[in-house]
């Protein structure tokens, strides 16, 4: 059984959420989806700023569904043997029109020609046999896509299909990403010994760009409060979202949260969660006239970073907010029922999140468990822990111990972007 939460070590990850976006509203911030217009074949992963509907019916006519002959049901006597003359049939391929005065369509494999031009055909022919009704597929006003939805290669073709050029969508929101660190080395670099190959970039840009985003990484930023302020300022002209790696702590060489007093404002330092706790969430100052994105403020995370850390708290606040610029709720990761494999314990006073790795359920499945949990060990620093792992389990503020066999509620860390 769950044993009683202590204080929670700052707000909870959904307060601090809130209060950070209320905070950079009052600070000017409009986090108001934009629309605009692209050609449909650039829709993929877009997401629609409006409801698509079919400006036609498809099919437009009726149409063959098979290769064959058309006739006119009931153009010959005949029980298993229809008697057709040469004038009262046509030959169609698969989407052909339907000629006039004709409504069924018989599969080439059932026909049998005569020398006198006339065919033969076994078996029945109903009307409307091999046939596509007009409009069959939807007709014209159906919903086709609902405004919010991240468009799939099927919403594509649909729309293509019912008479869609182009596509009212909202703008990809930018990720504006800065690693920071004197230990902290591009991707591809000659390591020295205390160097760091900078993979958080590479993780958040990547998962912003699943997320729907275009990420925008800086060069790595010094140890400097001045350095980090003034690169903060400068890329929140072209961002939605600004994320800072590391130097979120209260270390000597952390200035993170300074380098975003000064360049704006803080809404929160310190999340009750685990891995991530250090994070900080605040604002940067930018002048409309100048910014692209007509607003005085752009929201800033700052990101722990160790790489498990940095990737939950991408989940827990750049995601729902790269959703909600785009006009929709975050993307579903359906949660999984999973039985744990061994006991656990968690800190109570924090939400932890866990990544677990999810295998068969080699017995029965019981109350709809079909595979079985478990963590990947401790260590917010083990990229492994992250690599190895299928889900997260995001166990609650207040639950904090665990027994092999028992039932939890696991979310997918894979996630189509679509």
């Amino acid at each position: 059984m769950p044993r009683a939460a202590a204080p929670a070590p700052g707000p909870s990850p959904a307060a601090a959420y809130s209060h950070w976006i209320d905070t950079c509203a009052a600070a000017g911030w409009r986090g108001t989806p934009v629309a605009q217009e692209v050609p449909v074949r650039d829709g993929l992963g877009r997401v629609t700023a409006a409801p698509v509907r079919a400006r036609w019916p498809v099919p437009r006519s009726a149409c063959a569904a098979m290769d064959g002959i058309a006739v006119a049901a009931g153009a010959a006597a005949g029980d298993d043997v229809w008697h057709l003359a040469a004038a009262s049939f046509g030959w169609v391929d698969t989407g052909d029109l339907i000629p006039d005065g004709m409504d069924t369509v018989v599969e080439r494999e059932r026909v049998r020609l005569r020398a006198d031009g006339g065919a033969e055909i076994t078996g029945p022919a109903p009307p409307g046999l091999n046939v596509r009704a007009a409009g069959e597929d939807f007709p014209a006003g159906e919903l086709l896509v609902p405004a919010g939805r991240r468009l799939r290669p099927a919403d594509l073709a649909a729309a293509a299909m019912a008479g869609h050029a182009t596509l009212q969508v909202t703008r990809q929101p930018v990720v504006a990403i800065i690693p920071t660190g004197d230990e902290i080395r591009p991707v591809g670099s000659a390591l020295r010994p205390g160097d760091i190959t900078d993979s958080n970039s590479l993780m958040l840009a990547s998962r912003a760009t699943q997320a729907g985003a275009r990420p925008l990484v800086s060069d790595v930023q010094p140890d400097d409060t001045d350095a980090i302020a003034g690169e903060i300022e400068r890329v929140a002209l072209a961002a939605d979202v600004v994320l800072v790696i590391a130097g979120s702590s209260a270390g000597r060489s952390d200035h993170t949260a300074a380098a975003v007093a000064r360049a704006g404002g803080l809404a929160a330092r310190g999340v009750a969660v685990r891995p991530g706790h250090p994070v900080l969430l605040g604002y940067v100052r930018v002048d409309p006239a100048v910014s692209g994105r007509g607003a005085p403020a752009v929201p800033v995370i700052g990101i722990p970073g160790y790489p498990l850390a940095a990737a939950v708290i991408c989940e827990l606040f750049a995601v729902p907010l790269l959703a909600a610029l785009q006009g929709r709720p975050p993307a579903g990761r359906v949660p999984r029922r999973a039985q744990l494999a061994c006991d656990w314990i968690s800190s109570p006073e924090v939400e932890d999140w866990v990544p677990v790795s999810l295998t068969p359920a080699s017995a029965a499945p019981h109350a709809g468990c079909l595979v079985v949990a478990t963590p990947s060990g401790r260590g917010a620093g083990l990229t492994s822990r992250l690599l190895r792992a299928d889900a997260w389990w995001p166990i609650p503020i207040g639950q904090g111990k665990f027994a092999s066999g028992e039932h939890i509620d696991v979310r997918p860390i894979s996630d189509d972007p679509l």
